[in-house]
């Protein structure tokens, strides 16, 4: 009989690619913020004649004044303690002075500031997320982006000169992000921008008029909107609805984001020109060494590590008796040839001996060493030349014969050119390259 055809395999399980996280609206705090607000040093606490607190500028009264305090109508206090609901008038005075005001259909938020009526249901059921040290800019928190980290905030302002009266302006909107890239491309920065408007229509419907729409990095940027520093700033411009509908253009405002790349690129010009021409000088620096080490012939790394600031010559046998040479440390390269009671042989830079607290096996080394000639006694009466060596660690020998892997064109370059990046591993292609760079990005701009 014939087989029967086998099944065919099954497709492979895909799994789902899961969806872009949703804006979330912002549930408020159990205090309504006023935790925040009552953090302010230029706010002050005051309780009326039924025992209710209530949250007002430090400036409405002097030190000795006594203030009189009133509502209208007259409510129970909450459980909370403070003041909260619709009045008619909250009237105050400074007893005894001109000092006084009378303010009409307010609303009192359960966080203890004072709002115009009007604004009633743009912060009600929303909470201070944060008040300015003047006291002058509140945000509530609405909700939030969690595919951008993004926070978005109804910001209502008022004057700081003076007494600090009930907030009435419209609010303008905050998002805040740790992650300006967006800003950098005139469609994603559209495409948040809408995203932070869909949020405030859906949390704050009443709240949908053109405004003023700061990006910034941290909240505290909202206490100099305007002028100070720009660093936690990303982008402000104007969004909302019109006449004609949505309003929003990506080409408004200013983009502190497009600054700072801007600023970027131009510190990275100047940076890549500087080292072209530094690296400019190192190739023309390389060519004179090559040049000249036909001088050396058979010595070039003892003549690359004497450039490199390594001693590979003894000094004077005057010179080696002076005391005075001592107080220095250099490095030098020597030869470990053995060990002779508690000195060590070596017979390069020339014959002479090592004192030292560490093990030196035989081999090559670059140590830092001290003239110790004067303190040691002559030999059949010659001073020997002596050395005293120091060494973080147990001393690690060279791999090559006159220490060829510890010095090169690059360690001398680097030396001569402290600032160019160079290190023991440089060759010339490394220069050229940094100057075709330059060479290549400039003719781009042309």
């Amino acid at each position: 009989p014939t087989p029967a055809p086998e099944a065919p395999a099954a497709a492979p399980v895909v799994p789902p690619v899961p969806a872009p996280a949703t804006a979330v609206a912002a549930a408020p705090t159990s205090d309504f913020g006023r935790s925040v607000v009552l953090e302010t040093r230029n706010l002050m606490q005051v309780t009326d004649g039924t025992g209710c607190k209530w949250v007002l500028s430090t400036s409405i009264i002097g030190d000795g004044d006594t203030l009189s305090f009133g509502t209208t109508p007259a409510m129970p206090c909450p459980a909370s303690g403070f003041g909260e609901g619709n009045f008619d008038k909250i009237s105050w005075k400074a007893v005894g002075t001109y000092r006084g005001d009378n303010w009409t259909r307010v609303y009192a938020h359960p966080s203890g500031l004072i709002f115009n009526k009007n604004l009633e249901p743009a912060v009600k059921d929303k909470a201070v997320s944060y008040l300015t040290p003047q006291a002058d800019q509140a945000a509530f928190l609405v909700g939030e982006i969690p595919g951008r980290q993004m926070k978005v905030y109804l910001t209502f302002t008022r004057s700081s000169y003076g007494v600090l009266r009930p907030f009435g302006s419209d609010p303008y909107y905050v998002a805040v992000t740790p992650d300006e890239s967006f800003a950098l491309d005139a469609t994603k920065y559209k495409e948040a921008a809408l995203e932070i408007f869909d949020l405030i229509k859906t949390t704050s419907p009443t709240t949908t008029d053109v405004a003023n729409l700061f990006i910034v990095k941290d909240l505290s940027a909202i206490s100099n909107n305007i002028w100070g520093n720009d660093a936690q700033k990303i982008t402000r411009n104007r969004i909302g609805i019109n006449r004609q509908g949505l309003f929003f253009d990506v080409r408004d405002g200013a983009n502190w984001a497009v600054q700072r790349e801007q600023q970027r690129v131009r510190e990275q010009r100047q940076r890549q020109q500087e080292l072209a021409r530094v690296h400019t000088r190192v190739l023309e620096r390389y060519q004179q060494l090559q040049d000249g080490m036909s001088e050396f012939k058979g010595r070039e790394t003892e003549a690359l590590a004497q450039m490199a600031g390594i001693k590979v010559r003894f000094a004077s046998p005057l010179e080696q008796q002076n005391p005075a040479t001592s107080a220095s440390v250099v490095p030098m390269m020597v030869h470990v040839t053995g060990k002779k009671g508690d000195f060590y042989s070596i017979d390069f830079p020339s014959n002479g001996r090592l004192v030292a607290d560490e093990e030196y096996s035989e081999g090559w080394y670059v140590t830092q060493v001290a003239n110790a000639t004067p303190y040691y006694p002559l030999d059949d009466g010659r001073a020997v030349p002596t050395y005293r060596a120091y060494s973080a660690g147990e001393p690690e020998a060279c791999k090559q014969d006159h220490c060829a892997d510890r010095v090169s064109f690059g360690a001398v370059l680097a030396k001569e050119f402290p600032n160019a990046g160079i290190d023991f591993s440089w060759t010339p292609e490394v220069s050229q390259q940094y100057v075709n760079d330059w060479n290549n990005a400039s003719a781009m701009v042309q």
